[in-house]
Formats: structure tokens, sequence, C-alpha cells
């Protein structure tokens, strides 16, 4: 397949490292992860990010609950992270800590350019604050609760505060914010988070931001009045830069993956931290001088049939727990396949189990293991030769819907709509399973139709190619074995997945089940 081969930068949020990791971060990393192997699979230079934020009061107060130094607790918090990655079969080019050195070194000059520019100016900030969210509210924008309490957007509850700090004049860039956005309509997806951004916050009038604090002292210093740390949102935003080197001694990765233009960058979170990213992330990169992301992928939440997950409901569900009792791939593709990154979508164990067993253990397992024991059974594991002059229009039609979804994968993967190519893929396997069914090559065998069967036993191993290489990226597991059942290590790529006749004489080995199916019981 001939295509132009671009580069891509692509991150997850800068994880608050305030506790173990949930289904929320997993989602969003397999989403990043996802993108950036399906890029690598065709060819694409990709530099996928992640990392830590592990500054501010939430963490300062949790270490202390828990008898620990913040540094400690954080480098506890991240080994957590790690082992999740991990096990998900998640490997980032570039981790960054907001307690790297490096990190707080260039956020400090950063914050100190900003204030010789005179973007930031002291004041004293009056109002609300919510330590769970570490974010400032003013009480027009809370929420009452039931007691009479002043509550934040999602219930935690407010504490007055009269406080010192610095302020970004954020409200001095609403015009060319405007301008950006109509300019740029696709800088958010879906549509729907940009409506979002520009109904609740634009054009109510966008305020300049507290970026410090001087309650508290676990976080970057300002260099210019040791009393104040900087806002941990403010901070963990410059983590997308200080993780490809910027402004440090090794720049290379950094002059790559954002200072070319030609590179994509995307940045992929939750819908709740958009107008972080939406916002404030553009409006101090133009002060910089720097470029913009191409796009920020802002996906819905993870709910569950009691409704959005809470340690109250016991409704929480832990991804160890699942990638431990079902692995990795079943994790990783139902959430691909059911949360679709354009709405909230619903996760629930009789759903997940139904998913597993229709289309890994019954669509895609059964494909692979009826091909490699045709193959064995009627030519003793050797791929004969294809016949491209016997080709039936039954077949041809196969053949054409298998390499238009090979064609079609990165629109699919370019949207991150991996909802809808795992829907196709699933379509064009039934379709496959149907192909054995009606050429009924038992039928052949047994007419000496043997043109035939060698035709058919071709396009069975070549369609089967197809289809672990569509899914190779999610299933990495599954698609493993299955290589390795074929003997496709180095068959399965995309300079010749499209040739069927690279498989030619091709001997495959035997067959062992790859996805079994579940009872709904475990």
């Amino acid at each position: 397949m001939k295509f132009f081969k671009k580069k891509y930068y692509i991150t997850t949020p800068i994880y608050y490292a305030s506790g173990k990791p949930h289904i929320g971060h997993a989602y969003t990393s397999i989403l990043a992860d996802t993108f950036a192997k399906y890029k690598r699979l065709f060819g694409h230079k990709v530099f996928l990010l992640s990392g830590l934020d592990e500054h501010g009061q939430k963490i300062n107060d949790k270490a202390k609950s828990s008898n620990m130094e913040p540094q400690d607790f954080v480098d506890q918090i991240s080994s957590n992270f790690k082992i999740l990655w991990d096990e998900l079969g998640i490997f980032f080019d570039g981790f960054v800590r907001t307690t790297d050195q490096n990190h707080t070194l260039v956020v400090q000059n950063v914050f100190s350019n900003f204030y010789k520019n005179e973007d930031i100016y002291l004041d004293v900030w009056k109002g609300l604050y919510c330590v769970q969210c570490e974010e400032n509210y003013k009480e027009k924008d809370a929420i009452h609760g039931d007691d009479g309490e002043l509550l934040c957007k999602i219930g935690h509850k407010l504490v007055e505060k009269h406080e010192e700090t610095y302020f970004f004049k954020f409200k001095k860039y609403q015009k060319w914010l405007e301008t950006f956005f109509k300019e740029n309509q696709n800088f958010i997806f879906p549509n729907e988070r940009m409506k979002e951004i520009m109904n609740n916050f634009v054009n109510k009038g966008i305020d300049d931001l507290s970026i410090t604090r001087t309650s508290m002292s676990w976080g970057v210093k300002v260099k210019e009045n040791k009393n104040h740390v900087i806002y941990v949102w403010i901070d963990a935003l410059f983590a997308y830069l200080t993780g490809l080197g910027y402004k440090q001694v090794n720049a290379n990765n950094f002059n790559i993956f954002w200072e070319d233009e030609k590179t994509e960058i995307i940045h992929v979170i939750g819908k709740e931290i958009t107008r972080f990213h939406a916002i404030y992330w553009p409006i101090m990169l133009h002060c910089m001088k720097l470029r913009l992301p191409s796009k920020i992928i802002s996906h819905g939440w993870i709910i569950t049939d009691k409704g959005k997950m809470s340690k109250s409901l016991g409704n929480v569900i832990d991804p160890f727990l699942y990638v431990e009792k079902y692995g990795a791939d079943s994790l990783k593709y139902f959430l691909l396949k059911n949360i679709p990154i354009i709405n909230d979508g619903i996760f629930t164990h009789k759903l997940f189990i139904m998913t597993y067993n229709n289309d890994l253990a019954n669509n895609f397992g059964n494909f692979i293991s009826r091909s490699l024991g045709l193959l064995n059974k009627y030519n003793g594991g050797i791929i004969p030769e294809i016949n491209f002059a016997l080709i039936t229009d039954f077949e041809q039609n196969v053949i054409n819907q298998a390499k238009d979804l090979i064609k079609n994968i990165d629109k699919y993967v370019s949207d991150f709509r991996f909802d809808l190519l795992l829907n196709k893929v699933m379509e064009v396997n039934s379709l496959f399973n149907k192909y054995i069914e009606e050429t009924k090559p038992w039928m052949l065998k047994k007419e000496n139709l043997k043109d035939r069967l060698d035709n058919f036993l071709n396009i069975v191993a070549n369609l089967a190619r197809i289809l672990i290489f569509s899914v190779s990226p999610i299933l990495s597991n599954g698609s493993e074995i299955a290589k390795k059942q074929f003997n496709f290590l180095n068959l399965c790529n995309v300079d010749s997945i499209l040739d069927f006749s690279t498989l030619n004489n091709h001997k495959v080995d035997i067959s062992k089940p790859i996805y079994q199916r579940l009872s709904i019981e475990k």
C-alpha cells in the first residue's frame, strides 16, 4: 500500500497522582496507545507521552494521612500506574513526572517570562475553594447542597478562601481565542465539546485565573516569591513540553514532534478537563510564541447501570481485576468497542462477557481456528498457490470487502472511532465465516475439485492474515498467538497485506484456541 507517511505526537492527560489508577485512566491511555499503534502499523512516526501530576494540596494531605512524605507517596503511585500500563501492554515513548527536576526548572522559567511580559500580576483571591478538585470557585458557580452547604460542580464541599495569589491575564486574550476557535472549528472533538466550551465559558467571558497558592508548599515554587507555589493545573500542562525535552540539553524530540509544523499534535483527555486544555493551554502557548496542538480529543465518561462510578455506590470498576481474570486484550477490546468517545458509555459485567464471547471467542477466534484446521486437513498445512482466473463473483466480493477494511482503517483511527472500526471488523469477520459455510470445502474435496479447493484455502489464509492485521494494535496478545500459529510473524505487514500471492506455498502450524468462551457467572 502506498501512502504519505506522517509524524504524530500524542499524549494522555498528565494524570493526578492522588490514588490507585482506575478504569478511566485505563480507557484514556488505551485510546492514545491504540491510535499510536495503528499509526506505527502503517509506517508513521509516533511519540506517545504520558505522565503524572504529582503536586498540590490533595496529594500533600493524602501523603500526610498515610504517614508518608509527599515524594515517597507519589513514587508509590507512579509505580502503580506503570504496573497497569505494563499489564495492558502499553509502552510510552516518554513518561514525565511534575516532580522531575527538569520539569520544575522549566515551569519556573516559563512563569518568570510570563511575569516579565506582564501576563501575570499579584493580587488577592476571595472566594471558595475545592480541595478535592484543587480549584477556586465563585459563589455564583457553586451548587447548593440539601443541607445548605456550598459544593463544587461534582459535589465536593467548598471552603472559604482569602489568599494572596498571582493571576494570569486570560481575559486579555478573549478575542484572540474566539478568532482561533472560529478559524479552527475542529480543534476539539467531538464538536459537542466545542459547543460546551463556547457556551459555558467563552461566551460568558473568560476571567483571569489564580495560578499560585500560598496555603501549601508541595509544588513548584515561584522563583521571585518563594511563598507561592504554582497551581497544579498550570504546572501539569507544561509536562506536554518538558516530556519532549523543551528547554533542556537534549531537545531533539521537542524539535521533531512539536516545532515541526508537519507533526500532528493530539491531546487525548476526559471531558471534565477540557476547559484547561481548550482555553488556558492555547492562550499560554500563544504567549510563549509556540504552535498550538492540532486537536484535542475529549472523550465521555464510563458509567455503569447504577450511574456514574463512585465508591459509595460500590460500582467502581477495577482495571487490574479485569486484566488479571480475563486478559488485557478483552478489556481493551471491550472499552474501544462499547465506549465511543462521542458520548458516555456503559460498562456492565454482563455486557463485557457477552462482547467477549460473541466477538472474540465465536467470531475472531472461531475463524482463526477453522482456517488453520482446514489448511491442515486438506493440504497438510501448506497454503496453495492462488489462481486469480478461478475466483468466483462471491469470492471477489469477500476479497473486496476485506481489502476495503484495510484501506479504511486509517480513517476510523484518525477520527478515534474505534467503536466503528471494530463494528466493521466484526461485520467482515462474520462474512469470512459465511464464506466457509457457503463454499463448503468438504464438498469441494469430496467432488475432487482440487483447483477450487486450493483457491479457497489460499483465500481463507489471506482473509485470516487481513483479520489479524486489522486488530493487532488492540488484540496484541491474541494476534501474536494467531501470527505464530500461521507463521505470519514476518508476513503480516502493510507492504504485503493485500497481495494474496505472498502466501503461496507458505507452511502453517496447528490451531490452538485463542479465546475460550466464558460463563456469565465468572
